[in-house]
């Protein structure tokens, strides 16, 4: 039982973290498909707009932990049943309308005023791409809590498919633009538009098929929009508890980004080795994160069940996972070219961090669902503020700032960011009581 429960474990949460990984990656995609024809003004515009787009989607991604939290134990057959999750999913869809009129203003604001005070072509080129990509820049909060919905159902299928879809959609306009020889302002046009069409497209599919199961209806969306706009105070500070479930992307985002700049300082061999083992723990680390989310999930919706899943399951599967991508590192290092600017020291500090990532991000990620988006900040900024911003800052002043030195502070922070967390208390402390109470919050 054990063996069937990890096998499904581990093949659905490998695609909630493709799903995650795919509108990330998408970007890279179009970018090789524009570079046949298009000068590099536009490719610079469509990746600063791929760019912006990260970081909504970091800033966001808290809301997909917060509606498995809420939706999860009330799906299970001895919580509240439907009723409760649609209750749920209310709640997180009125904070989501809060996010998303932000996020519409904020990116109008920031569109209209790259069109009007810059005076370069890659600022005006990204004002067109921004401007018609908004809408989906502003579904995102949304599109996170369908997400969730559809982990807590177990359907991680149709989250990929979407992500997938909105992908296609994407590479089949760069492609037809590209062949069509379409004015550079019309293609930027095009792709920030095909953008917001998969978006809403994406959303509406999921929508309708959780209406169809009664956990969603326009009723209730449309109550969850009247509610964010007649309270937006109340809706706001709602907010505070979906972003402190996605602080940890920001700051990894905030301490890696410091990190290349501080190795360029130092020469720019050091800077492009860093950034590089950035870009490859980056698309590792961040999709691993899923693993502790969905282990959550399991863990609530199957706790009192006999052989039920455990932490110490979630945690011994990806330790099984990432030993074989560090062997991929290493033997990527050993025969593909571009990577011999890792040296093996550096390597070996990465393929160190890998090991230790269910300890450290997994179980990080864990806790977020199981006890609390605020349990790990502790812990996180401890590490980060503590140890990795002080030491990138002393290398950078001793001027000592090799890849292999700034790789050591960031591995110092993760060593520390773990035993952190292994100070927070025994595994089966965070598999119960933290399951319950996260089952409590649901049904009250």
């Amino acid at each position: 039982m054990t063996v069937t429960i990890r096998r499904d474990y581990l093949g659905r949460a490998s695609l909630a973290a493709s799903a995650l990984f795919l509108p990330n990656f998408r970007v890279v995609i179009v970018l090789l498909v524009l570079a046949a024809i298009y000068p590099p003004e536009v490719r610079a515009a469509v990746g600063l707009g791929g760019s912006m787009t990260a970081v909504v989607t970091v800033l966001a991604s808290g809301f997909v932990v917060t509606t498995v939290r809420a939706c999860t134990p009330a799906l299970r057959k001895s919580a509240v049943g439907p009723r409760g999750a649609a209750t749920a999913l209310h709640r997180e869809f009125t904070a989501a309308f809060g996010a998303a009129g932000l996020l519409f203003v904020v990116g109008a604001v920031v569109g209209i005023a790259c069109g009007l005070w810059t005076d370069t072509d890659v600022g005006g080129f990204f004002a067109v791409y921004w401007l018609c990509a908004v809408p989906a820049v502003a579904l995102t909060p949304i599109g996170f809590v369908l997400n969730g919905a559809f982990q807590s159902l177990h359907r991680d299928v149709g989250n990929l498919g979407a992500a997938a879809t909105g992908t296609v959609v994407q590479a089949l306009v760069a492609v037809v633009v590209v062949l069509a020889h379409t004015p550079p302002v019309v293609a930027v046009a095009a792709l920030g538009g095909a953008t917001s069409v998969a978006g809403v497209v994406g959303a509406a599919i999921r929508g309708r098929q959780l209406a169809a199961i009664g956990l969603l209806s326009a009723r209730t969306v449309r109550s969850a929009a009247r509610s964010a706009v007649g309270r937006p105070t109340a809706a706001l500070r709602s907010l505070i508890e979906r972003g402190a479930a996605s602080v940890d992307g920001l700051v990894f985002m905030v301490t890696f980004t410091v990190a290349v700049l501080v190795a360029s300082a130092y020469s720019p061999a050091s800077g492009a080795a860093v950034a590089l083992a950035v870009s490859l723990m980056r698309s590792t680390i961040v999709p691993l994160k899923q693993f502790g989310v969905v282990g959550a999930r399991f863990v609530l919706k199957e706790q009192g069940q006999p052989n039920a899943m455990r932490l110490a399951t979630v945690q011994t599967s990806c330790v099984a996972l990432l030993l074989g991508a560090a062997a991929i590192l290493v033997g990527a290092r050993a025969v593909v070219p571009p990577l011999d600017e890792l040296s093996w020291v550096l390597v070996a500090m990465m393929v160190t961090q890998l090991v230790l990532e269910p300890w450290g991000g997994v179980l990080y990620a864990y806790r977020k669902v199981a006890e609390s988006t605020f349990r790990g900040l502790p812990a996180l900024f401890g590490a980060y503020c503590g140890i990795a911003a002080p030491g990138l800052l002393l290398i950078a002043i001793l001027h000592v700032a090799t890849a292999e030195a700034t790789w050591a502070v960031l591995l110092l922070a993760r060593i520390a960011f773990v035993v952190a967390q292994a100070v927070r208390g025994p595994i089966n402390r965070v598999n119960d009581a933290g399951a319950q109470r996260a089952a409590s919050r649901a049904t009250g």
